[in-house]
């Protein structure tokens, strides 16, 4: 055994010894070589979900490099302990030398970043008031950290946490812990008890900008009367306005537009799965809405604002503009990850734009000043036969096209690929879009297409990097990720990845010419590190278990950090607590 392999070797057993131990640190200097040049940026935090308001997920760090990187070993882990929830899908913040993660409850961990050492912990389970639904675990993915108070949005509450001890602020709602949701649905109900006993909660992190948090409201599958947007006081916890994606009656802004999209009494879903995108410049937030709920046949229409994006104004909460992905939803195609900002060249014009891809498999580029599509984007007749008594399906629907005019390639597979022989006997093929009918395979399956994995956006490369899943419903086998580079101002795919797991998780690209990305799987979980330019595979590490979650990257004193948290199997439907974090030797 070569020394290389006898080091390698002896880090695994280390990192098995401590998660054996359950909940241990390890520090671990895995080579005596010369030390890599040092990142030419000193220090690097990242402090918001997606690194920044743009939501690129692009840091200007640069000592990984596609030279070096399959140098890249394990430096720390931690282990929370807590394994229940949909699968480990807490995206690491980093501020001030300490990183923030939360478990599937969004109770939050602090540890030293540089060995994992745990500060503290603060602990909501107890404080949920109802916050677990029989049937239903939660799912979390991260805080927000700004002006020395971290920020957590668990079952329907938002707590307010000092950074450095843990402590809540108690100037933030009542206590540290202020009830925003419940304060909206009061204004229309006072006799609600809790939000969650009416089916709203949190799943996203919080996006901060000017003093001001901004969050949506999940579970579309709850049956909710539309999905709240909410802008809320940083500093006191109080819902400075609100916007519902389904507006229910004259009272809710939109309603105007809205309104005459749902016929037959159905007006529920719209959830948010993720967190917003904001443009200062603009004055915008943009959020993804997921999708409608409830007897197809009861909700006639393109129902809005369901399956769209939607732009609102950062002061008041005026929606601006809307664009739909999916009219009339009925195989959950909703609109689940963060949409990207960043400015391109167009034929010589200069176009601020937005990305955004849906679980229907296909990526949405416009102009996030106007909402209109930078490249063509046909309504394309599709099927309306249906077998559902009452149901009337849309008869078009928006599909993207690249500049030259041709279909573009979409996210993932959109009619069914690699079906077994056995499961045609009994199921049968049909186009995307076809009504829901007995005995079909149609793709992608529930699960995307594009789910909540967020779009990075290098500017180095000019590419936006989309992960997604190729797992037709009914497919009979086992589900493949797609991991996807676009240039933005044609529309082409100028490179793509196929592994073996979900395409679940989003990535994260540097300035070094790296990019990092994770599967899904129900027996191990792959850490991939491709050429940002070309899509060579130049590093992959298992991680013991599926990568749900989208990593981060800092930098400390020039020594570069990436980081993931890896737990959960079977679409993640399985829980995990490992935080995993990487360096060079």
């Amino acid at each position: 055994m070569n020394t290389r392999a006898a080091k390698t070797l002896a880090t695994c057993l280390i990192l098995v010894a401590c998660a054996a131990l359950g909940g241990c640190t390890a520090s671990i200097v895995i080579e005596k070589d010369s030390p890599p040049k040092a990142s030419t940026v000193r220090t690097l935090e990242w402090p918001l979900h997606n690194f920044d308001l743009a939501g690129t997920r692009f840091t200007p760090s640069d000592q990984i490099t596609p030279e070096n990187v399959a140098l890249l070993k394990p430096a720390w882990l931690f282990q929370h302990g807590v394994i229940d929830g949909v699968s480990n899908q807490t995206t690491p913040i980093i501020v001030d030398g300490i990183m923030y993660v939360t478990d599937a409850r969004g109770s939050v961990y602090a540890t030293n970043a540089t060995d994992g050492h745990l500060l503290w912990e603060y602990n909501v389970s107890g404080k949920l008031g109802g916050g677990r639904r029989e049937g239903y675990i939660f799912r979390h993915r991260g805080v927000v950290v700004d002006d020395g108070v971290v920020y957590t949005a668990a079952g329907s509450f938002i707590f307010a946490l000092d950074a450095k001890t843990g402590e809540p602020i108690e100037s933030f709602g009542d206590g540290g812990m202020a009830s925003v949701i419940l304060d909206v649905l009061h204004l229309k109900d006072p006799s609600i008890e809790t939000a969650i006993s009416v089916g709203y909660w949190f799943t996203t992190a919080p996006q901060i900008h000017n003093g001001m948090l901004y969050i949506g409201t999940t579970r579309s599958e709850s049956h909710i009367a539309g999905g709240y947007v909410l802008a809320v006081n940083a500093k006191t916890g109080k819902v400075e306005w609100h916007f519902n994606t389904v507006p229910q009656d004259e009272t809710d802004q939109g309603w105007d537009i809205a309104g005459p999209t749902w016929v037959g009494g159905e007006r529920n879903g719209g959830g948010i799965w993720e967190t917003p995108s904001i443009d200062p410049e603009v004055g915008l937030v943009y959020f993804a809405v997921g999708n409608p709920f409830g007897n197809s046949a009861k909700r006639d229409g393109i129902n809005l604002f369901t399956n769209a994006i939607i732009a609102l104004t950062l002061d008041t909460g005026k929606l601006e503009w809307y664009y739909q992905q999916v009219h009339h939803d009925v195989w959950d195609y909703d609109s689940g990850n963060q949409p990207v900002l960043f400015d391109m060249l167009v034929d010589g014009i200069q176009v601020k734009a937005l990305a955004q891809a849906s679980k229907n498999g296909w990526l949405y580029i416009l102009d996030r000043e106007t909402g209109q599509p930078v490249h063509p984007i046909p309504e394309i007749a599709v099927s309306t036969e249906t077998d559902t008594e009452g149901e009337e399906p849309w008869p078009t629907q928006p599909i993207p096209h690249k500049a030259n005019g041709e279909r573009m390639e979409p996210v993932s597979p959109v009619y069914p690929i690699n079906i077994p022989a056995e499961q045609l006997e009994e199921y049968h093929l049909v186009e995307q879009f076809t009504p829901i009918g007995p005995n079909q395979i149609f793709a992608p399956g529930y699960g995307g297409g594009s789910n909540y994995a967020p779009i990075a956006y290098s500017p180095l490369t000019g590419l936006l990097y989309v992960n997604a899943i190729d797992q037709p419903f009914r497919s009979g086998r086992d589900p493949m990720g797609y991991f996807s580079a676009y240039d933005p101002t044609t529309g082409e795919l100028v490179w793509r990845q196929i592994f073996e797991g979900y395409g679940q998780a989003g990535a994260v690209v540097t300035a070094g010419g790296v990019v990092f990305v994770g599967a899904g799987s129900n027996t191990a979980g792959y850490f991939y590190a491709y050429d940002a330019a070309t899509g060579e595979e130049l590093w992959k590490f298992n991680t013991g278990s599926g990568i749900f979650a989208s990593p981060a990257l800092y930098v400390i004193d020039g020594k570069e950090y990436v980081t993931v948290a890896s737990g959960g199997g079977s679409r993640g439907r399985r829980g995990g607590d490992l935080i995993l974090t990487f360096a060079l030797p």
